[in-house]
């Protein structure tokens, strides 16, 4: 089985480190005969000088910057846009099945204030987004931690997914803030695997964990024994996004493994 049975893989790429590992992952997990695009945003100057345009980037400059790509991506055809990267990936995001990007892991009030582009293109991206921080590494077990909102069924389907392209186990983890209250989530959770094709539940081997505390430090805990976190991006308030950010963010900007999100659709 492909992975996530994609046929066009977005890749953008900024010649640091984390793109180029995102390369890497693409050709690990991908053959030929998926396209594999390596997208370029050059970002303009935010404050002209003199208040006057930033002239466009010239043919010479768009050359150049293409015979770059080429390059530090073997076996690409780059494409080069000029604009700000988080909103032209999402929109080039349109057009993939997947895109594979890396993480800087901006920290401090930078990313209080502007987040990192990897979080900007998970928030609003209509295709899901794998973030990556190191080089590609085998995965035996994918774990996808769910919560009873609807929108989480999405994660697992995704996870699942996932977790039969590459041949791996699938552990699916609910966190509950207050153990004992409430209806016992393995109701729920039961129904929740029952809506996943037979072919997919015997392929993964879904485990259920059902653990009590805060769901971004339990998430991080149980991760470190997966090789890929799988959820799905949901957009909170405002208010909640600019403060706290979705969990899937807080995930992004802590996790040391690969993580998957998949559009909630919302």
């Amino acid at each position: 089985m492909d992975f996530l049975d994609a046929r066009r893989v977005l890749i953008p790429a900024d010649f640091s480190r984390p793109s180029r590992n995102a390369w890497a992952w693409a050709g690990e997990l991908f053959d030929l005969d998926v396209t594999k695009e390596v997208f370029f945003a050059a970002e303009r100057p935010s404050a002209p000088a003199f208040d006057l345009p930033t002239p466009p980037l010239r043919g010479a400059d768009l050359r150049r910057l293409a015979a770059s790509l080429r390059k530090q991506y073997p076996g690409s055809k780059p494409r080069v846009l000029e604009g700000d990267p988080a909103a032209l990936i999402v929109r080039e995001a349109r057009k993939a099945d997947l895109v594979i990007m890396g993480s800087h892991g901006r920290e401090g009030l930078s990313r209080a204030l502007l987040g990192s582009v990897a979080e900007a293109v998970v928030r609003d991206a209509p295709a899901p987004v794998l973030v990556v921080k190191s080089g590609p590494k085998p995965v035996e077990s994918v774990l996808a931690p769910v919560n009873l909102a609807p929108y989480s069924r999405k994660g697992l389907q995704l996870a699942a997914k996932a977790a039969a392209g590459l041949g791996a186990t699938l552990t699916v983890l609910f966190v509950t803030e207050e153990k004992g209250r409430g209806p016992n989530p393995r109701f729920f959770l039961n129904a929740m695997l029952e809506t996943l094709p037979e072919r997919l539940r015997k392929a993964v081997a879904p485990k259920f964990i059902i653990r009590a505390g805060d769901p971004l430090r339990e998430i991080l805990a149980e991760s470190r024994k997966h090789g890929l976190l799988v959820l799905a991006a949901h957009r909170k308030s405002l208010l909640s996004d600019l403060v706290l950010g979705t969990t899937v963010e807080r995930v992004l900007r802590h996790s040391s493994i690969p993580v998957l999100a998949a559009p909630s659709g919302r």
